[in-house]
């Protein structure tokens, strides 16, 4: 099921297109597209099914901006970067793209002072290689 949000200030790259379509596409995958421009689409993941531990607090303008009054509203994913042979994909996890899943309102945020980067390995062996670059 394709669910619509609005950005009202776009994401990184293209802040001019304010409407975007998630959909889960298997267990693991959903896809992120622009509804005013389909050639602009997005692979993402939920960053905690990789790595419990990841975590960033929304800022008071971030919280205003998605209009959130319920952290249980709040739904995370991460642009993910994909390779030839999936196993070297990544995720950018300083720059999540957060939804309010209740008012349909969107955001990407750029994390400040975190160790995060934007292209965390999803897999290394069998885990999901952490900030510090470990498993």
């Amino acid at each position: 099921m394709k669910e619509t949000y609005i950005f009202p200030k776009g994401i990184l790259g293209f802040e001019e297109l304010k409407s975007f379509e998630l959909q889960q596409h298997d267990e693991v995958f959903s896809l992120f597209g622009a509804v005013e421009e389909h050639s602009v689409a997005f692979v993402t993941v939920n960053p905690f099914d990789f790595d419990p531990e990841y975590e960033f607090e929304l800022s008071p303008e971030s919280v205003e901006d998605l209009g959130v009054t319920d952290a249980s509203d709040i739904q995370v994913r991460c642009i993910v970067t994909l390779h030839e042979e999936i196993r070297h994909a990544t995720a950018n996890l300083l720059a999540p793209v957060v939804f309010n899943t209740h008012k349909k309102m969107g955001k990407q945020i750029v994390l400040q002072n975190t160790s995060y980067k934007t292209k965390h390995a999803l897999w290394r062996n069998e885990g999901f290689l952490n900030k510090d670059g470990g498993i």
